[in-house]
């Protein structure tokens, strides 16, 4: 995950036009003489501001002035007012005099060494405290909204205040009767998100997902004379999505705003925000020390500040989805990935057994679905690097919810145990080998919370790997030929053998691992006594006309139905089944024919390894 810091606060000054000056241009201690008030703001938001930068023509603007005796900040509160501003204007007429006492000397503005200041300022951007403002503390209370996903609302939401000010000596001339400068600055603390499509992403994703905050402060007493601010309570905020837009890599990205009552606690580890829906997954978005030190200049005390805006950019990867492979002398072998998908039941480790190792180059065919009756086509195809299986194209976890089947297929050669195949077709000879989930324990990462997993069940999304187990597709037939030692035996010396009648090919069914006979039958020819042994055959019902048939370099030729062949327990072997290897010695004597049939498993074995997650 990528972390930016951002922590600005331009000044701009904007000149506020006060009342037009009266009276004759002779100066005379009963002239009245304008007071201008002069508001700045300091700061630059995106949605609670005009374009520019500059207060919007609706804006109510207080300022409590005060009549001040000196430069200590004694003050005589009878004389103070509280002036509303709006569009650059004061609401009424304002005057110096207004702060006066011309028939008390001791107490006249005009009295040297008096003067003006501006006590305090708010700006409620359209909100109302929750709290009324105390007039003669300056001391308010403001909530923080928990919804600010409109624009009206995240400006409502975002004080601004304006601490007290130096004096401003009274001078009572025409042109040098001085101004009162006010400048405002956020007195909330303010959050922006961005949300960046990575791996596995696109603009569309953006759309509907909404961020939320967590551990907001949710009421804050506020003292503008003195910048000070006590909070109480947290909230959640569901923050203000704006426009959609592009990073400087070209990357999809969408911007999420929202302020908060200052001294948010910021430690490392908390979690900052949930971003849900985001292309139906949700993320938790955690502080960490990396994040708390690029904002460390906004920080005070371990928490955040008046006027700061935090600003974090996320890179949303999709969850990897990593593969795990085993078969018959095989090891897998376990490979980490990253992600950032919060998963409810994230399967960090996997129990398996090892076997003998893979080689470079090895490959399978996928599928994925939430639906065994609607297969699709074929999703990635992965291959076995050296130390891990790669997926290409990459797949990911759609989202944090949904879980999956996956099926895959190979075809085993004498240079590959895995090479993958890009048809569910069979046909004799090729040996077709089907994948399915392993029955499995998985394990979160606090090491105690375990889930059990049965063969070929849909997998819940997460961070560690899919653990895979192959099996044949197709039947293994031997045929042994032998002869009696007394004058019953025949020479086998260039004996051949076929079979006939039989089906060459069919298909196979991705999801369960059935096969279904071709159309059409035809016959094997098995040839020498040196080829009778690893005959890759179509699993399929053994008809009356299946035949065994044996042929003697003298033309001597001896038929037997497959059908009527019995295996150890005396019963007829009427089927060829997937994965079984069925041997059939043949006793040819002149004057008779003996035969069995024994089955023996191609034994499937489980794989081994754990596959850790490494969070960035």
């Amino acid at each position: 995950m990528t972390f930016k810091k951002y922590i600005a606060l331009s000044v701009s000054a904007l000149l506020l036009m006060g009342c037009s000056g009266v009276g004759t241009g002779i100066d005379t201690p009963q002239e009245s003489l304008p007071l201008v008030l002069e508001p700045t703001l300091s700061g630059s938001r995106i949605v609670t501001r005009a374009v520019g930068g500059a207060f919007e023509t609706d804006d109510e603007l207080l300022c409590y002035v005060r009549h001040v005796i000196d430069d200590n900040g004694d003050y005589n509160n009878v004389h103070a007012k509280l002036v509303t501003v709006i569009n650059g204007q004061p609401t009424g007429p304002l005057y110096w005099d207004d702060f006066s006492n011309s028939a008390t000397a001791a107490t006249d503005l005009r009295t040297a060494g008096h003067g003006l200041h501006t006590f305090y300022g708010y700006c409620y951007n359209g909100g109302t405290p929750s709290t009324a403002l105390i007039q003669g503390t300056g001391v308010l209370g403001w909530t923080t909204s928990a919804d600010q996903r409109s624009a009206s609302t995240l400006k409502a939401n975002d004080l601004l205040w304006s601490p007290s000010q130096t004096m401003v000596t009274y001078n009572h001339a025409r042109n040098a009767h001085g101004t009162l400068t006010v400048p405002y600055s956020h007195a909330m603390s303010k959050f922006t998100i961005v949300l960046v499509a990575g791996d596995g992403f696109v603009a569309s994703d953006l759309t509907s997902a909404t961020v939320t905050l967590s551990g907001m402060n949710l009421t804050g007493t506020f003292t503008a004379t003195t910048g000070d601010v006590a909070a109480s309570g947290t909230t959640t905020v569901k923050m203000y999505a704006g426009a959609s837009s592009t990073t400087a890599q070209s990357l999809p990205c969408r911007s999420y705003e929202a302020v908060s009552v200052p001294k948010v606690a910021l430690t490392s580890g908390n979690l900052l925000a949930d971003a849900i829906n985001v292309g139906g997954n949700d993320y938790r978005i955690l502080l960490t020390d990396d994040i708390i030190s690029a904002w460390s200049s906004g920080i005070a005390t371990g928490k955040s500040m008046s006027g700061v805006n935090y600003k974090l950019t996320v890179v949303l990867n999709k969850q990897e989805i990593t593969l795990i492979a085993t078969l018959a002398d095989w090891t897998d072998v376990s490979a980490s990935g990253t992600g950032l998908i919060n998963f409810s039941a994230d399967v960090k480790t996997i129990d398996k057994n090892n076997a003998a190792a893979i080689t470079t180059g090895n490959s399978f065919s996928l599928w994925m679905t939430k639906n065994l009756s609607s297969v699709g086509s074929i999703a990635t195809t992965s291959e076995f690097d050296g130390t891990k299986f790669v997926n290409t194209p990459v797949i990911y976890w759609p989202n944090g919810s949904d879980s999956y089947y996956f099926r895959a297929l190979a075809q085993k050669t004498d240079l590959k145990a895995l090479d993958a195949v890009a048809t569910n077709a069979v046909s004799q000879g090729t040996d077709l080998l089907w994948g399915t989930t392993s029955a499995h324990v998985g394990t979160e990462e606090n090491g105690t919370t375990t889930h059990n997993y049965a063969a070929g069940a849909a997998i819940n999304p997460r961070t560690g790997d899919v653990p895979l187990t192959f099996s044949h597709v197709m039947s293994n037939v031997v045929i042994n030929l032998e002869t009696s030692s007394d004058a019953s035996a025949v020479d086998l010396t260039g004996a051949k053998v076929s079979l006939t009648n039989l089906y060459n090919d069919g298909t196979v069914d991705i999801a369960t691992g059935e096969v279904t006979e071709g159309s059409t039958k035809a016959a094997r020819p098995v040839d020498e006594v040196t080829d009778f042994d690893n005959l890759i055959m179509v699993p399929q019902t053994l008809a009356d006309d299946a035949r065994l048939i044996v042929e003697l370099a003298d033309g001597t030729t001896y038929s037997l139905k497959l059908n009527e062949c019995v295996d150890g327990s005396s019963d007829p072997v009427s089927e060829w089944e997937s994965g079984q290897r069925y041997t059939y010695t043949i006793s040819v004597k002149k004057e008779q024919i003996k035969f069995r049939a024994l089955i023996n498993d191609w034994v499937a074995n489980t794989g081994s390894g754990n596959a850790t997650l490494d969070w960035d």
